[in-house]
Formats: C-alpha cells, sequence, structure tokens
C-alpha cells in the first residue's frame, strides 16, 4: 500500500476539506506536517509503526480546533537527518518547532504508546507552548517492575530477526509481535479491530521507524522523575480498561510521582475502543473524548470511565 493511497483511511469522513499540507524545519531536517480545521490548538503525535494518516479520522471530526499531525522524525515522508538515537528529546523538540512555525501555542497534546512518551516529553520541556497532555498508556516500561523483561523480549525478537534478514523491517514487526504475545499471553495485543485491517497494512509501512527507533530507543527511557513532580503543566495520565496491566501500572505509577499537584490525574478509558484504531460502529469517540479533554469537559462519552 503506497502512503499516497489516502482514500483508502477507513475512518475519513466523506467531503471532509484536505489537510493544509507543509514542511516545517526543525533542527537540521524537515517534517511533513499537516493542518486541518481552526479554532485552539491541538497537536496528536503518532506513534510507533504509525504516521500522521494514522490521525486522520479524529482529525476530520474535529473541525472546529487547529489540528496539527505530522510524520515525525525518520518516518514516511518527514526527513531521516540526523535519526535516529536522540530519542524523546529530539521528537519533543521538534514537535515544539512544528508548533513555533505555526505560529501556536497553549496546545494540547495527545499521543499514545511511545507517542505519549514524546507528548509528555514535549509537555516537560516545553511547558509555554502546551497547555494540556494528554498521555495515553506511554510505554515507558521501565518504570514498573518487570516492565523491562517484555521490552527486552521484544527488543531481543527484533534483533534476532533483523540479524538473520537483514533490513527486512515488516518482518522484524511481526516477529515482536509474535514474543510479546508469547511474553503476556496476550494473542490479540495491537491486532487492529474486525474491520480495520488498513491499520495493520499502515503499520508495515512504517514498521522501520517503530523497529529502529521506538523499540530500542523510546521504550528504554525513563522520566527524570523529579522533573515530572515538580513541572507546573497540566497531565493526564490515561489506560485502557482492557489493556494489559503493564500499562495500567506505568500509567498509575507516573501520575503518583506528579501527587495531588493541580491539573494532574490518572483516567480509564474503555478499551472498546483505541485513540487511533476506532471500532467500524465507533469512529467518532476518539474525537468526542479529545474534544471534551481538550475544552475541559466535565461529561464525557457514555463508553468512557474514570
Amino acid at each position: 500500500m503506497a502512503h499516497e493511497e489516502l482514500s483508502a483511511n477507513p475512518d475519513a469522513v466523506p467531503g471532509s476539506d484536505p489537510p493544509r499540507a507543509r514542511r516545517c524545519q526543525v533542527a537540521g531536517s524537515s517534517l511533513h506536517v499537516e493542518v486541518r480545521g481552526s479554532g485552539p490548538a491541538l497537536i496528536l503525535v503518532h506513534g510507533g509503526g504509525e504516521d500522521a494518516e494514522v490521525w486522520r479520522g479524529v482529525a476530520e471530526r474535529l473541525a472546529d480546533f487547529t489540528v496539527v499531525t505530522y510524520d515525525r522524525r525518520g518516518t514516511l515522508r518527514s526527513g531521516r537527518d540526523d535519526w535516529p538515537g536522540a530519542g524523546s528529546v529530539q521528537h519533543a523538540d521538534d514537535a515544539a518547532a512544528v508548533l513555533r512555525d505555526l505560529a501556536l501555542e497553549r496546545a494540547v497534546v495527545f499521543g499514545a504508546s511511545s507517542a505519549g512518551i514524546v507528548a509528555l516529553q514535549l509537555a516537560l520541556r516545553h511547558p509555554r507552548l502546551i497547555r494540556r497532555a494528554l498521555v495515553f498508556e506511554p510505554g515507558l516500561f521501565r518504570h514498573v517492575p518487570g516492565g523491562a523483561v517484555l521490552q527486552v523480549a521484544a527488543r531481543q525478537a527484533t534483533d534476532d530477526h533483523l540479524a538473520a534478514h537483514p533490513d527486512d523491517w515488516t518482518g522484524a514487526l511481526v516477529a515482536f509481535r509474535r514474543a510479546v504475545a508469547v511474553a503476556t499471553g496476550n494473542r490479540t495485543f495491537l491486532s487492529p479491530p474486525v474491520g480495520r485491517e488498513w491499520y495493520a497494512l499502515r503499520e508495515e509501512v512504517d514498521a522501520e521507524a517503530f523497529v529502529r527507533d521506538d523499540l530500542p530507543i523510546l521504550t528504554e527511557e525513563v522520566v527524570d522523575e523529579g522533573v515530572l513532580a515538580s513541572a507546573a503543566i497540566d497531565v493526564r495520565f490515561l489506560f485502557g480498561t482492557d489493556s494489559m496491566p503493564v500499562f495500567r501500572q506505568i500509567a498509575i505509577n507516573l501520575a503518583t510521582i506528579r501527587g495531588s499537584r493541580s491539573g494532574s490525574a490518572v483516567l480509564a478509558i474503555s478499551s472498546t475502543t483505541s485513540p487511533t484504531r476506532p471500532q467500524p460502529t465507533s469512529a467518532t469517540v476518539p474525537g468526542q473524548w479529545i474534544r471534551g479533554r481538550v475544552i475541559g469537559e466535565a461529561t464525557r462519552p457514555p463508553s468512557l470511565c474514570s
């Protein structure tokens, strides 16, 4: 599947205006950036094995916001200069450069999995640009007992595959999925919902960035607990009610570090849907929920709980 086949996205809203695409210069490279709508600023960071297109369905449903999506450094249409190697700090600084290039501030940032690591780092490093960080299941496995075991098993599987099949990034991604399934007993981990196989195909297109960056670098990171505890930011840690226990524990542990600071919270979200891979019957739910959290509404869609 070629990345130009945007119309194949199963969650695209028919008749939506095309994004305002542009190149944004960041430190030593440039990024593919898309902007939709107008209103309060919202930047959606994609995770591993993804690119800006996976956020299309959500972004098109939030036309009354200025929604920014982009391909992270090393991914698909963006540059690869000085990549990989600098981790979430580099990705966070890139996202900040995008916001500055667009003259946006007081934005809400949303990121899930490895993108949650980037979203949190963006808020910590650039608090003047970020009003609120929504951090869904960040893959900070070294913040929980036993988390490193899962990360090491997954890393070993991809390393072994690449040793036998150099540059076979899709095969390495498959090896990663198998290793996690064995280690957790969860055979459906990272599987797309029925009727959403497009997301799995898109993940294969973006496999190299996941295998070379997200898995070996981002998920190895540890957040500076002192900085997290003292930062004057509004950050919400989120996890799915049906997700693996390790993700629940990561979110709780990080929220515990934050303590009772104003704007801090840990929330559970019904796993009948996911931020970037909605079920066929509930494609608007992630957009509805993000909308509520962006503008600070107290109410949430019925499928969400806290």
